[in-house]
């Protein structure tokens, strides 16, 4: 009788690249779209709050064919994609303040009255890089002038990622349940609750997001630019200053049509390839036949204690 073939803990073997797979897995698993490894046991977090309280797991609750969502799973997920747009709104402020800069003075140099702009074999002028954008803004307010708007940012994201979140998981969970699914990630389901989780938060924070912009380019705009300044930057002081009185004028849900349909279908696609990738990573199977990290994790010199959501 042949014996079981042995899992291979070499660092180049292809168990050991399955074994990683799927311990990212679970990092990907608790925060679709959250790009900060820090944020990886946040739904875990609020899941052991809420068992601790209530004697229910949110998240055994979900993963069960048939049932629906409670106040608890809409509490879970909306709770985790509040932590998630608060911590990844730091990092994104300044992103987006250096974007808004950048992409207002390439509009201002397209649409602008100087001959040397419309003149022949005259590219880019008036126009400012990324890099260039960031200095100045630096220049002239210091390194928290890339926060401007922060506050306006943190509560967009606080508040549209909840939003995301809660309506995703509540969505797909009821029409998995709906249409008697056995699988807690059907393809229609993911596809529908892509779209609805994008409508939804955008319609709820698009007047912040237009007061986030607005508020970036009054306070980066204003203000004498210095004599010594180079044709770029104050390409890019005078393209806020228009930039800041036009939008003044503009109403708070000007284009929204457009970036609800934008974020209809990034979503749709961006959703359903990250649920399909889940399942791929969970059908790979280790050399001895097992397919859960709590079978192999003795092999690894881990844990092997299974915990309840080692297969959420």
């Amino acid at each position: 009788m042949s014996s079981k073939p042995r899992v291979d803990t070499g660092w180049a073997s292809k168990d050991t690249q399955i074994y990683y797979a799927k311990k990212y897995r679970q990092i990907l698993a608790s925060g679709p779209a959250c790009a900060l490894a820090v944020l990886a046991g946040a739904k875990y977090t609020f899941d052991g709050w809420i068992e601790a309280a209530t004697g229910t797991s949110p998240l055994q609750h979900v993963n069960k064919p048939g049932t629906y969502p409670t106040i608890y799973t809409i509490a879970c997920f909306s709770g985790a994609g509040m932590v998630s747009g608060g911590v990844t709104a730091v990092a994104l402020t300044p992103v987006e303040l250096v974007k808004n800069a950048t992409q207002t003075s390439v509009l201002m140099a397209s649409q602008g009255d100087s001959p040397s702009v419309k003149a022949p074999g005259v590219k880019n002028v008036g126009r400012v890089s990324s890099w260039t954008s960031m200095k100045r803004i630096v220049e002239r307010r210091g390194p928290l002038g890339l926060w401007t708007g922060f506050r306006l940012h943190f509560a967009r994201d606080v508040i549209g990622t909840g939003i995301y979140f809660g309506i995703y998981e509540t969505t797909k969970q009821s029409l998995n349940s709906y249409y008697g699914s056995q699988k807690a990630n059907s393809p229609g389901a993911v596809a529908v609750a892509g779209v609805l989780c994008g409508i939804g938060s955008w319609l709820v924070t698009y007047p912040l997001d237009t007061m986030k912009t607005r508020a970036q380019n009054n306070l980066v705009g204003s203000g004498a630019v210095p004599s010594t300044t180079s044709k770029a930057s104050a390409s890019l002081s005078s393209a806020l200053d228009t930039a800041a009185k036009s939008a003044a004028r503009s109403s708070k849900w000007k284009g929204v049509e457009m970036i609800i349909l934008r974020s209809s279908i990034q979503n749709m696609i961006q959703m359903s390839v990250f649920e399909q990738a889940k399942v791929v990573i969970d059908d790979l199977t280790f050399s001895d036949g097992s397919r859960t990290l709590p079978e192999v994790e003795r092999h690894f010199g881990r844990d092997s204690r299974i915990h309840k959501n080692d297969k959420l």
